[in-house]
């Protein structure tokens, strides 16, 4: 079987060997019972193709700890998606005894070589990897999750932390009590703007909770007869103009600001991948209803990481997604989960922070000075679900997201570019094709950008057409050459990389 070519586009550059260890957190599901440790990752890039190692890796069970060993992954095919390197592999692997000085005994001596799945993210130099370890001999398959959710997931989801962000004061000035806001989150009490110091506390705890014991109460006040909205944000809040509607009341991020909150974090909260939704619980209620302006509003926009404000003063080209829902009605004191899908934009930039803007209404300086919206449980979801094959412009018959196998007849030659994915939302996509016996087995992975689903395709396409493996070499004839995409060139471009026939029927790889 020979692999003529694969998309994404598969990084082939020859490199000095490069090592990077990542010291990040484990979660390891046994069984349906998780635990979570630490330990080392050490990743190596050498020519082109990666190594990776489980150091010194455990299974824990209640107050057990099983030393199982290393695992390790030998020639990884990269993938280059943006700014995101994908290391995707399914091997065979003999776990070895790790090198714990304090550990008399490693598991890996008892083990057969065992099947390792894994799908991995490199990007701003963290690390996100799923590995599923089936051990046979055991009856079970260990789920490994490999890195924390930054980047991913929004810290302190349930808000159930929170630091003095400030004081309260009355009309005349005079502190009476404590300001808090939730970590990573942000209202007036640490707003920017000239008119910050008349904002106002508009947030606070609630023991009224969808799940934990805590979540953000949201509230509305009147100064001076003018309706200020509850508002909180993971940006920073700025204060800037008596004209509730002017764009000078904003909030907004900016990564490359080093001001830091009463809690020592940054006024942004970083995001590294495309989520397909957001997903929030609400318990939304008005003060006095208001058929006029009925609604509070969730925002989520991604961004590059350069400076972007809500609402908008400008057209910002720095924008990687949007999702918004401006038409929350009231719960019936109730808890509602909003569901709002991300929309991407056409500018071609990688996703690196994310500001989230919740507000009791919809229009600002609108509303009553009672309203209030709890906010808990607010998470980024993720699919890997696909729609529809198509191969050389013909639908795959029967295509079901839950049949994982297909066959095809085209008689042409088939390379990545010639198949279609029809997915839902911004997962990562790899396809790669191979030649076997006159037939092209077409594979199509499916990652969510958080790397924890994944679904894969697998369509034969049986062809009399030939391809680079097919050709008859003659004695006379002389090399013939290909592009990485199966394409028969003439004329060679210095840098580029291409295929080789050579007249003696070997083939190997060039950069002229």
């Amino acid at each position: 079987m020979r692999k003529i070519f694969t998309l994404l586009f598969l990084a082939v550059a020859a490199v000095a060997a490069r090592a990077t260890d990542y010291n990040v957190p484990i979660t390891v599901i046994v069984n349906g019972e998780t635990s979570e440790q630490t330990g080392v990752i050490s990743v190596v890039e050498n020519g082109g193709l990666y190594e990776l190692t489980v150091k010194n890796f455990m299974l824990q069970s209640e107050e057990d700890l099983m030393p199982v060993g290393n695992v390790e992954l030998k020639d990884i095919q990269p993938y280059q998606d943006g700014n995101a390197t994908l290391l995707l592999a399914k091997q065979i692997v003999t776990i070895t005894p790790g090198d714990d000085p304090n550990v008399p005994f490693w598991l890996a001596s008892k083990l057969p070589p065992v099947p390792v799945d894994l799908r991995g993210k490199i990007v701003n130099g963290t690390l996100r990897c799923y590995l599923d370890i089936n051990l046979e001999t055991m009856g079970q398959v260990i789920q490994v999750a490999i890195g924390d959710d930054k980047g991913y997931q929004m810290p302190n989801p349930s808000f159930e932390d929170w630091h003095i962000s400030g004081d309260i004061k009355n009309w005349a000035g005079i502190k009476t009590g404590d300001a808090y806001e939730p970590n990573n989150w942000h209202s007036f009490e640490s707003a920017t703007g000239d008119l910050a110091y008349l904002a106002g506390n508009h947030i606070g705890k609630s023991n009224v909770a969808h799940s934990g014991s805590l979540s953000a109460r949201i509230f509305a006040t009147s100064i001076l007869g003018i309706i200020a909205n509850g508002t909180m944000t993971t940006g920073r809040m700025n204060a800037g103009n008596t004209d509730a509607k002017n764009t000078d009341n904003h909030a907004y991020l900016d990564v490359s600001m080093t001001d830091k909150d009463g809690n020592g974090d940054p006024f942004y909260t970083p995001l590294y991948s495309r989520p397909d939704a957001v997903s929030v619980w609400v318990k939304f209620s008005q003060g006095t209803p208001n058929s006029d302006h009925p609604y509070a509003t969730v925002s989520a926009v991604i961004t590059d990481g350069s400076r972007y404000q809500d609402p908008e003063d400008k057209t910002y080209t720095n924008v990687v997604a949007k999702a918004k829902n401006n038409t929350i009605a009231t719960t019936g004191g109730q808890w509602k989960q909003i569901v709002i899908p991300f929309t991407y934009t056409k500018y071609n930039v990688d996703p690196k922070a994310v500001l989230i803007t919740i507000s009791t209404n919809a229009d600002a300086g609108q509303g009553s000075k009672n309203d209030e919206v709890l906010v808990d449980d607010i998470e980024f979801i993720y699919n890997a679900k696909v729609t529809g094959l198509k191969v050389k412009g013909q639908a795959v018959t029967g295509f079901s997201a839950e049949q994982a196998e297909y066959e095809m007849e085209l008689n042409e030659a088939i390379t990545a570019d010639d198949i279609e994915v029809a997915v839902e939302g911004k997962p990562h996509v790899v396809k790669n094709v191979e030649e076997k016996d006159g037939e092209y087995i077409c594979t199509i992975d499916v990652i969510g950008s958080d790397m924890k689903a994944k679904s894969t395709y697998v369509v034969k396409v049986k062809s009399n057409a030939t391809g680079i493996r097919s050709i008859q070499p003659a004695a006379n004839q002389s090399a013939t050459y290909f592009t990485l995409d199966g394409r028969q060139v003439s004329t060679l471009v210095p840098g580029n990389v291409y295929i080789s026939r050579q007249a003696d029927g070997t083939v190997k790889k060039i950069r002229p």
